[in-house]
């Protein structure tokens, strides 16, 4: 069973009671998570939640000097509105400096063993869209002097913070949560987001093919409503696993917990909503490449399955973050989507922005040629079929490249010029009903049944359910004077598609 890697808890009011059974549930869970650990408490503030933060803080001392192989991180985010800064001292010697007095005994052992401390406190900082520029880096060069390396947690209202190139350098880690919204819920929410974010961007980097995989294993504790959940999923439907406030052993818990990772859920879909959260979100470039990044790894995977709509719509978003290298085939790939929903001129538009890096592949020639020829520009496609052909493509690419070019022809009334690719196409086709079709159909345009019967036969022996094969064969026999067979030909049709309307009016001339 994999171990439990984070903890978020939404801490409540301060309620005695309700603290000391959250304690108790967290110090079980303690037995339940991997040597590397963290835990973030978000507090309605430093005034409420300190007292909280500083309870849990003593039963994660007691599990570490029991566990000496493990180490934690405490995150503990808490607002810093505007009017606080102005008493940064205060904060700072009352509640700051007597929480981090508390993890003496692990600073000490990291001092001696040059490593790194087993207990580490990082606050996270969420300013309100008022903050004073230098009161904020005041605060975070207090904490960082005191060994408290300080993250910020930015809205859309105080993301401009990001610009700053001192207040980063200052910051250990930046979280981003989309909306204006600093309620403890959304804190929560944006933090596991992000951290999905970067999982599944480690997972693309290394083997996409786990992107199907749960996020990392975590639980979100809530002390408003006194409910476990098993992940940021479940947490939004409010489908909690327990209630703190029951007698619920721990380890019935995390049986519940287990069962809940084995059960069928859209992991991939919810890793894909998540990333589409920070779509409209004011990144800086590099989380803004990040997300660009998995933004068309989905629109990939969408295009795959056959869902275009979905597919333009990741990989519109993604050209607004990516880098600028990856924009060539983005634009392929949108291109690609647009034809198969039938927008030909986006799809051409967007084919052209890539054509630079595409120019020399056959591949791209082939798909602007069906763009045009879908537009009724025939002399364009076959212009881009030519270039297609030109650069030597695979032998099954080029029957249908040659197939194309055949049909244009025919569409222009050239059909001797039509008869020349198409026979090209032919040597090569093995079972390529729709060879021997447009043959049949350039022949009979030229008068030459004979020519046209040979090869539309070909097609029906190929695919015996072609009903329109059938009733190109009845023109056929019907031109050569060959009533009976015309007629059957004809019958046959109508029995495979009583719709072909071409088929049932010539029949009743004939009969």
């Amino acid at each position: 069973m994999p171990a439990l890697q984070k903890i978020y808890v939404i801490l409540g009011k301060q309620d005695k009671e309700q603290l000391e059974r959250l304690c108790r549930m967290l110090s079980s869970l303690f037995s339940y998570v991997n040597w590397t650990f963290n835990l973030y408490l978000v507090t309605e503030g430093l005034p409420q939640g300190m007292p909280q933060v500083e309870r849990i803080q003593k039963d994660v001392s007691s599990f570490l000097r029991g566990n000496l192989f493990a180490r934690l991180y405490v995150h503990f985010i808490h607002p810093v509105p505007h009017a606080a800064m102005k008493e940064i001292d205060f904060y700072f010697q009352y509640y700051y400096q007597s929480l981090k007095r508390a993890t003496h005994e692990f600073d000490r052992e990291g001092y001696m063993h040059q490593e790194v401390p087993r207990l580490m406190l990082l606050p996270v900082i969420v300013p309100d869209n008022q903050v004073e520029r230098t009161s904020l880096i005041a605060l975070l060069d207090v904490l960082k002097s005191a060994f408290l390396l300080p993250s910020l947690y930015l809205d859309t209202g105080s993301v401009f913070l990001t610009k700053d190139e001192e207040i980063l350098a200052k910051t250990e880690k930046v979280y981003y949560g989309y909306g204006n919204s600093r309620g403890m819920a959304d804190i929560i929410c944006n933090l596991y987001r992000q951290d999905i974010v970067h999982d599944s961007s480690a997972k693309l980097e290394s083997d996409a093919a786990f992107m199907t995989d749960p996020c990392p294993s975590a639980l979100i504790i809530s002390a408003q409503d006194g409910m476990v959940y098993a992940c940021i999923d479940a947490f939004l439907k409010k489908q909690g696993l327990a209630n703190i406030n029951d007698n619920l052993s721990v380890e019935n818990l995390m049986s519940r917990y287990y069962e809940h990772g084995k059960s069928k859920r859209d992991c991939l879909g919810c890793r894909e909503r998540v990333v589409d959260c920070f779509s409209d979100f004011p990144l800086p470039n590099a989380a803004a490449h990040e997300v660009g990044a998995l933004l068309y790894h989905f629109g990939t995977l969408s295009q795959e399955a056959g869902n275009h709509v979905r597919a333009i719509n990741s990989f519109s978003k993604s050209l607004r973050l990516s880098h600028i290298e990856e924009y060539a085939s983005i634009y392929f790939r949108l291109g690609l989507s647009h034809t198969r929903t039938g927008h030909y001129d986006q799809a051409l538009e967007a084919f052209n922005r890539a054509e630079p890096t595409y120019y020399d592949q056959d591949y791209f020639y082939f798909y602007t040629g069906l763009c045009y020829f879908e537009k009724g520009d025939y002399r364009m496609a076959l212009e881009r079929f030519s270039k297609a052909v030109r650069l030597n493509p695979r032998q099954e690419d080029l029957t249908r490249i040659l197939i194309y070019m055949g049909t244009c022809h025919n569409s222009l009334d050239e059909y001797k010029e039509a008869l020349v690719q198409l026979e090209k196409a032919k040597e090569t086709a093995g079972h390529v009903k729709e060879v021997y079709s447009v043959l049949g159909f350039s022949y009979f345009q030229l008068k030459d049944y004979d020519k046209a019967i040979e090869n539309l036969s070909r097609a029906v022996e190929i695919a015996p359910g072609s009903a329109i094969d059938y009733a190109s064969l009845g023109s056929n026999y019907r031109e050569k004077g060959d009533i009976n067979m015309a007629i059957a030909m004809y019958e046959k049709a109508l029995t495979l598609d009583p719709n072909i309307t071409s088929a049932r009016e010539n029949l009743e001339k004939l009969k």
